[in-house]
C-alpha cells in the first residue's frame, strides 16, 4: 500500500513538473521583454544591449528554470551574448529567483565591439525552459541546455531591430597645438613704405583716410632720405595686396595694379635720388643718364602681385581684440577652399563688420621695402623652394613655409622634411605629428609625437597633441593624463579638448556644462542632442561657422527626432551633396527608420 502511494505521489510530481513547463511554453507570449533603448545603441564604439523582462503572476513554475541568451545577428555572423538564468522558488544554484504567485521583473545588460555593417543587426532571444532541482551552472550556450537538460524552446523573440550608432559621431579632432614659428619675415629690411587704397580700386589718393592716418606720403619720401644717407640698397621689393573679400581672381588683378602704382612712385624717387647722387659725384651733365643706368643695373628690384593677404590677415586678427578671433583663425587654417572660407567668415555678421572696419582697410595696400643686407624670401619664393629643394631652406624658413600653406597634406610634407633635415628640433616633430593626426594618419602621428616627447617631454604643445593621439586610439585614461599635464603646463588647447573625453564616455551632461563656453560648435550641439535637447541642438547647429556635411547630417537627425520630414530631408540632401558617403550611412541609420519606405527619402539616398 505504501509502495503504491509513493508511486502515485512520484507520478503526480512528474506530471506537475511537465505540466508546469508546458504551461510556461504555451503562455510564454505573456512574458514582456523591452529593450532600453529600442533599437539598441552604441557607446564608446561598443554595442550596448540592455533590456528588462516582466514575468506575469502564476506563470513561473517552482521547479523549473529558464536559460536566456540574447544573440546579435547581422550579415557578418552571429554573436551569442552573456546568458542569464531565471529559476523557480524550489530550484537551487545560480540564477534570479522568480516568485510563482507574484511573478517578477529582471534586468539584463551586456556589450560587444561595434563593427561597420552592424547597423542593420538584430538582437533576438529564444528562452529555453527546463525542469531542474539545480540550475546548470556550466551551461554557456543554448545547445548545452537543449542536450544536457532536455530543454524546451519557448520561441524566438525579437528584442531590437537595428543598432543606433549616433553616439560615435563625436568630433575628436579637437584643438591641435602647432609650435610657434620663429621666422622673422622682416629681417634685413631697413625701411618700408605702404600706400593704401580704397576697397576694390588701385587709384592713388594721398588724401585717402588710411594714407592720412599713416602719413603714407611722407613715409614714402623718407625712403629718399635713407638712400641719400646710406646709398642704394642691395634689393628693393614691391608687393601689392588685396583684402580677402570678393572674387579672388579680381583681387589678384587689383593687387597687381597697386604694385604698379607703387613701382611708378619708386621710379620717381629713384630718379630724384640718382640725380642728387650724380651731382655729388660731380658727374658731367651729359653723362648723368648713363650714370643712372649703371647704378640701376646693380640694383635688384622685384615686383609681385600677392593677391589676397591671408597671412597678414591672420597676424592682425590674432593681435586684435575681436571676440571670435580664434574661431576666425581656425577657419582660415582648416578651410582650404578660399570661397568657402570667405563665406564662412562673412556668415559671422557682427564679427565680419569688425573685420570690415578694423582689419581689411590695412590690407588694401602696396609696400616698398629697402634691403641693405640679404633680404628674406617672399612667401611665394619660400613655397617654391620648399617644394623643389627643401634642403636649401633654413629650419625657420621651412617651418614658416609649412605654416603659411593651407593644404594639410603639403603642410605635413614640409614638416616631415624639417624632421629629416633638422632631427634635433622638437617643434618639427610636434607639428608633423599634429598635422598627421588632423588628417587621420594616426600611426604616423604617433611616430612623430613619440620623438617630440623624447626631445621635449614637458612641452604643453607636445602633451596636448599626445592626448589627442590617445583619444583617437581609445585609450581614454592616457588621453586624460596627457590633457591634464598639458593644461598644467599652460595649454589652452588641452582645456578645450578635455570635454571630448566625456562625450566619448557618454557623460553628455558633464560635457555640455564645459562646452557651453564654446558656443556654435558641433560638439556642443551633439551633447545637446544626446541630452534630448533637440531644439537647442538645432539652434546651435544653425550658428556653427562651418555649415559642412557633418553639421547638416546631425541637423537632419535632430529634425527626424522631431518628426519634421521636410527639414530632415532638406538637411540630409545638403549633407549628401557635399559628402557622398552619407548616402550609405543614411540607408542603414536607424535615426531615419521612419522614412526608409518614403519615396523622397529613397530618391535622396539612391546610389548612382
Amino acid at each position: 500500500m505504501r509502495r503504491t502511494l509513493f508511486v502515485l505521489m512520484l507520478v503526480s510530481v512528474l506530471l506537475t513538473g511537465c505540466n508546469g513547463l508546458s504551461k510556461m511554453k504555451t503562455l510564454s507570449n505573456r512574458v514582456r521583454y523591452q529593450a532600453n533603448p529600442n533599437p539598441v545603441e552604441t557607446m564608446d564604439d561598443k554595442v550596448v544591449v540592455k533590456f528588462t523582462g516582466q514575468i506575469p503572476e502564476k506563470y513561473f513554475a517552482k521547479n523549473c528554470a529558464v536559460f536566456i541568451q540574447p544573440v546579435f545577428s547581422w550579415e557578418g555572423g552571429n554573436i551569442p551574448l552573456e546568458p542569464i538564468t531565471l529559476k523557480g522558488e524550489h530550484v537551487d544554484g545560480d540564477g534570479t529567483i522568480v516568485n510563482y504567485a507574484k511573478g517578477g521583473r529582471f534586468t539584463y545588460s551586456d556589450m560587444f565591439d561595434f563593427k561597420p555593417g552592424m547597423e542593420t543587426g538584430r538582437v533576438t532571444l529564444n528562452p529555453i525552459g527546463y525542469k531542474a532541482s539545480h540550475t546548470n551552472e556550466d551551461a554557456r550556450f543554448m545547445d548545452d541546455i537543449l542536450h544536457t537538460n532536455k530543454g524546451v524552446e519557448f520561441g524566438t523573440v525579437l528584442l531590437s531591430d537595428g543598432v543606433n550608432n549616433t553616439s560615435s559621431w563625436v568630433d575628436i579632432k579637437g584643438n591641435i597645438s602647432i609650435a610657434p614659428i620663429n621666422y622673422n619675415k622682416t629681417q634685413g629690411i631697413v625701411e618700408t613704405a605702404d600706400i593704401y587704397f580704397l576697397n576694390g580700386t588701385s587709384n592713388l589718393d594721398w588724401n585717402f583716410e588710411m594714407n592720412r592716418k599713416f602719413d603714407s606720403y611722407n613715409t614714402l619720401q623718407s625712403l629718399k632720405r635713407i638712400m641719400l644717407e646710406q646709398g642704394l640698397p642691395k634689393q628693393i621689393s614691391i608687393t601689392g595686396w588685396a583684402s580677402p573679400e570678393g572674387e579672388e581672381t579680381a583681387n589678384v588683378g587689383v593687387s597687381k595694379n597697386r604694385a604698379d602704382i607703387a613701382t611708378a612712385q619708386l621710379n620717381k624717387i629713384l630718379d630724384e635720388v640718382l640725380t642728387i647722387m650724380a651731382k655729388r659725384a660731380k658727374v658731367k651733365p651729359q653723362d648723368v643718364e648713363y650714370y643712372k643706368y649703371q647704378q640701376l643695373k646693380k640694383l635688384i628690384i622685384t615686383t609681385r602681385a600677392a593677391g589676397e593677404d591671408w597671412v597678414h590677415f591672420v597676424v592682425m586678427v590674432e593681435a586684435s581684440e575681436i571676440q571670435d578671433k580664434h574661431a576666425i583663425i581656425n577657419i582660415v587654417e582648416t578651410q582650404q577652399n578660399v570661397l568657402k572660407r570667405e563665406q564662412m567668415i562673412r556668415n559671422m555678421a557682427d564679427t565680419y563688420e569688425e573685420l570690415r572696419t578694423e582689419i581689411f582697410p590695412s590690407l588694401r595696400r602696396a609696400q616698398i621695402a629697402l634691403y641693405y643686407s640679404e633680404a628674406r624670401k617672399t612667401d611665394a619664393e619660400l613655397a617654391k623652394q620648399a617644394s623643389l629643394n627643401p634642403v636649401k631652406l633654413s629650419f625657420d624658413e621651412l617651418m614658416y613655409a609649412a605654416y603659411i600653406n593651407y593644404n594639410y597634406d603639403t603642410k605635413l610634407k614640409y614638416y616631415k622634411w624639417a624632421t629629416e633635415n633638422h632631427p634635433s628640433e622638437w617643434a618639427a616633430w610636434n607639428n608633423a605629428g599634429a598635422v598627421a593626426f588632423y588628417i587621420d594618419s594616426i600611426d604616423e602621428a604617433e611616430r612623430y609625437l613619440n620623438v617630440a616627447r623624447d626631445l621635449n617631454p614637458h612641452n604643453p604643445d607636445v602633451l596636448n597633441n599626445t592626448g589627442l593621439l590617445y583619444l583617437a586610439k581609445k585609450d581614454y585614461s592616457l588621453a586624460k593624463y596627457y590633457f591634464e599635464e598639458a593644461k598644467r603646463q599652460g595649454s589652452s588647447d588641452a582645456d578645450a579638448n578635455i570635454p571630448i573625453l566625456n562625450l566619448k564616455r557618454g557623460n553628455y551632461r558633464e560635457a555640455q556644462k564645459v562646452l557651453k563656453g564654446n558656443n556654435c560648435t558641433y560638439n556642443l550641439a551633439f551633447a545637446q542632442l544626446m541630452n534630448d535637447e533637440t531644439g537647442t541642438a538645432i539652434r546651435t547647429l544653425d550658428c556653427c561657422l562651418d555649415q559642412n556635411a557633418d553639421v547638416n547630417y546631425l541637423r537632419a537627425v535632430a529634425f527626424a527626432r522631431l518628426g519634421d520630414k521636410v527639414n530632415c530631408l532638406k538637411n540630409l540632401k545638403a549633407s549628401i551633396d557635399e559628402k557622398y558617403d552619407y548616402k550609405r550611412k543614411a540607408m542603414v541609420d536607424t535615426e531615419f527608420r521612419e522614412y526608409w519606405d518614403d519615396a523622397e527619402f529613397k530618391q535622396i539616398i539612391k546610389l548612382w
